[in-house]
């Protein structure tokens, strides 16, 4: 059979070269030399592939979108120094070269050598430009670039036509057909606006970046069909759509949730008898106590632990270290009895915490 140019739909591609080949997807690895073209669209990667073994990658292939961007890819040597006991990258503390393992510190004679390997390189310079041409049947010239972000920038002063298309590396969310466009420019430490304008008929297209946007112009050559963009922008009014029963459903399913909780727990007495049910024999009741979790934020919650009545006076005691009740209230209900002790008669006694220095706390009457 001789040779094909087939076209492999894949959700990756790796970035390391072994014998010539890199991963594609979870099952392929592919001959890099007979990579021809790559295209991307919407997370999915589209390689054309030269093989003489079409049927075996039957079930990988499909043709990309008419809309697809083309990406450039190279295969890159690079250095890197292993470790000759173990095979591991070094890694260096300062100008110190030290075995992630620990074979630095396992063996006298340790030592590293350096390798060349090769790596796979997907990039695009010009994919948003493909894109505009592709959907509009266009020749685009990029013009011009703004950006506007949370403390400030440009913000134009025309409507885009909404949608949302992920290329490679860019998020288009609005393209505008538009002529002599205008920005405003605000900055929030200043009350001033002031406007950038344009002369002449120019595409706009708008893609996220970091915290925030980027306006990309672009001139062009020919009358822009506007027809794809519709159809992406239908697709994108259609996406909100669901999403928003989506949001609309949980928001309803929260709701309905919070309402038996309501119904389930108000009731005082129902939390009370839930705790005692839940004392283990050897208890005499159980105490909530109020717990905080703190990282970057503080996170309270109430955990319930058992009690035991003091020999010495007419208090209880606990240990942290005790094992915490399950009991299943939720933690909003928990709260009002917060540094209560629940009796198993079901009285429920306000106790304040005195702390002794040892393993356990002491609770007094309040």
């Amino acid at each position: 059979m001789g040779q094909k140019t087939i076209t492999i739909k894949a959700d990756y591609i790796g970035s390391e070269v072994k014998n010539g080949r890199v991963k594609v997807g979870d099952k392929l690895h592919l001959d890099v030399s007979r990579i021809r073209r790559i295209f991307a669209w919407r997370h999915k990667y589209y390689i054309e592939y030269e093989t003489e073994k079409a049927d075996y990658y039957r079930q990988h292939i499909e043709a990309p979108p008419p809309y697809a961007v083309a990406l450039k890819h190279r295969v890159e040597e690079y250095k890197v120094e292993i470790c000759n006991k173990c095979g591991r990258i070094i890694e260096w503390d300062a100008d110190e070269p030290f075995c992630p393992r620990g074979c630095h510190d396992y063996y006298d004679d340790w030592d590293y050598r350096e390798e060349t390997r090769q790596r796979f390189v997907v990039d695009s310079d010009d994919e948003v430009k493909q894109f505009i041409e592709k959907v509009l049947g266009v020749k685009a010239e990029h013009a011009d670039s703004l950006r506007r972000y949370t403390a400030g920038g440009f913000t134009p002063l025309f409507k885009l036509v909404e949608i949302d298309v992920e290329l490679f590396k860019s998020r288009v969310v609005g393209v505008a057909v538009v002529e002599n466009p205008a920005f405003e420019h605000t900055d929030y430490d200043s009350i001033d606006a002031a406007q950038k304008k344009y002369e002449g008929r120019y595409i706009v297209a708008a893609r996220r970046i970091e915290y925030g946007r980027e306006y990309l112009l672009f001139r062009y050559q020919g009358e822009p069909n506007l027809a794809l963009l519709d159809k992406l922008h239908q697709e994108y009014v259609e996406k909100e759509r669901k999403e928003k029963e989506k949001r609309r459903r949980v928001e309803e399913e929260i709701e309905r949730s919070r309402r038996e909780e309501e119904e389930k727990w108000s009731n005082p007495q129902r939390v009370i008898e839930t705790i005692r049910r839940a004392l283990p024999e050897w208890a005499d009741g159980a105490v909530v106590v109020v717990k905080s979790v703190c990282g970057e934020d503080c996170d309270v919650h109430h955990a319930v632990y058992p009690v035991k009545r003091s020999n010495r006076g007419d208090g209880y005691y606990y240990s942290p270290e005790w094992k915490t009740l399950s009991v299943g209230v939720p933690d909003r209900f928990l709260e009002k009895f917060a540094d209560y002790t629940i009796l198993r008669d079901g009285k429920a006694l306000k106790v304040k915490q005195v702390k002794n220095g040892g393993r356990y706390v002491t609770l007094k009457p309040a």
